[in-house]
């Protein structure tokens, strides 16, 4: 494997990862929204 498809390699994998981070968070921050909106409603 040549040196410059690693590196393409590896920057995709970082850039699924980082996008994956980011669902999490989007997701963990909707459910906080929502649990506060349980709350406060009930």
């Amino acid at each position: 494997m040549s040196l410059s498809q690693t590196g393409s390699y590896s920057h995709t994998y970082n850039e699924v990862t980082y996008r994956r981070q980011r669902i999490k968070l989007g997701l963990t921050r909707t459910h906080i929204s929502e649990f506060y909106v349980m709350t406060y409603v009930s």
